[in-house]
């Protein structure tokens, strides 16, 4: 592990810990988490850096397939839930959880705000059903 990942790790431990002590309702982390980003725990640092970048090619695809709905109000009638698109989805290489962040982020900025709501169904897995930005989150 280079010098910068332990220092940025020992940095975001002193941030969280900040945090809880002011308000622990404002910390994402648990204890044992603070402990290992301070301590240069490898483990722990690696499971809280892991970033996961999602291209502007994955946004556009997600876009693309959403944006099919909103402009067809026929299309978007007989939209009955994520299952409906999730295939298609796959298909050109977007997972359920890198859609779940995109169509996250299309919510946040009022967009397809009525497709977005046609996922609420029954005909959704319980995580693609609403897509609000988590509290700890923002």
């Amino acid at each position: 592990m280079d010098n910068n990942t332990l220092a940025n790790a020992k940095l975001l431990g002193e941030l969280y810990r900040t945090q809880k002590r002011i308000d622990p309702s404002t910390c994402p982390v648990s204890d044992d988490v603070i402990y290992g980003l301070l301590n240069g725990i490898e483990r722990v640092i690696e499971d809280e850096f892991n970033v996961s970048v999602i291209s502007k090619e994955d946004e556009e695809i997600v876009v693309s397939i959403l944006n099919e709905y909103f402009v067809d109000a026929e299309k978007l009638n007989q939209l009955k839930g994520y299952y409906d698109i999730e295939h298609r989805l796959e298909n050109q290489g977007i997972e359920r959880w890198k859609a779940i962040k995109i169509i996250t982020l299309l919510q946040a900025e009022d967009r397809f705000t009525n497709v977005i709501a046609k996922l609420n169904s029954s005909h959704s897995p319980v995580e693609c059903k609403t897509f609000k930005i988590p509290d700890w989150n923002k």
